[in-house]
């Protein structure tokens, strides 16, 4: 089996899960796992950092800077592109999915109060398909050894911290972010064979 394949079954797979954890979860009340879910208010100036993160100001900044760099260093636009398209693609998706499950958002917010409804998590998918497509992408690039790494790190940790940021605002239930982390990794896994498959992204 080719690895393009394992990726596309993979993310058929997750989408699965995907539908039926929301199946699940948005056909009775929040589940104990949910309402036992641990919220940090004396974190929220943190918090609401790591969640403007996940927004689409700090996105597009980002994107503009990495883009850059990456025509910079691989003169190739077409890796950037990809996940920037996906980040819009799966956004509309994750509100989609939201207007189909219709979950009501948790009652015990900390500050503000998001439109929209709480199932999946957009900034869970946010956290899988850009900062992790991101770690992907720059583990695969011409950096130094060291500063890759460091990227790497600071991504996956940067995506964690987006994901923990949702529920420490008490904008959405544990299991909203477990159904964007299936999505956003079902997506990120078929893009993943896509590009291996056409064999777009190369090691230095």
């Amino acid at each position: 089996m080719t690895r393009s394949a394992e990726y596309y079954i993979a993310a058929a797979a997750l989408f699965v899960a995907f539908v039926a954890l929301g199946e699940f979860v948005t056909r009775k009340p929040a589940l104990r796992v949910d309402s036992e879910a641990l919220f940090h208010a004396d974190a929220t100036p943190l918090a609401r950092f790591f969640t403007f993160s996940g927004r689409w100001v700090f996105i597009t900044v980002c994107s503009v800077i990495a883009t850059y760099i990456y025509m910079h260093t691989h003169r190739g636009l077409v890796i950037p592109a990809l996940l920037v398209l996906s980040q819009m693609i799966t956004q509309a998706l994750s509100e989609l999915f939201k207007a189909h499950y219709r979950r009501v958002r948790p009652e015990y917010w900390i500050v503000g109060l998001d439109l929209g409804k709480s199932y999946p998590s957009g900034h869970a998918v946010t956290a899988m398909v850009y900062f992790c497509g991101w770690a992907y992408v720059i583990a695969f690039s011409a950096l130094a050894p060291d500063l890759k790494y460091a990227l790497v790190g600071l991504l996956l940790a940067w995506a964690v911290a987006v994901d923990w940021s949702r529920l420490a605002l008490g904008a959405h239930y544990l299991t909203d972010i477990a159904g964007g982390t299936l999505l956003g990794t079902a997506w990120l896994c078929a893009v993943l064979g896509a590009v291996h498959q056409f064999a777009l992204l190369q090691a230095p």
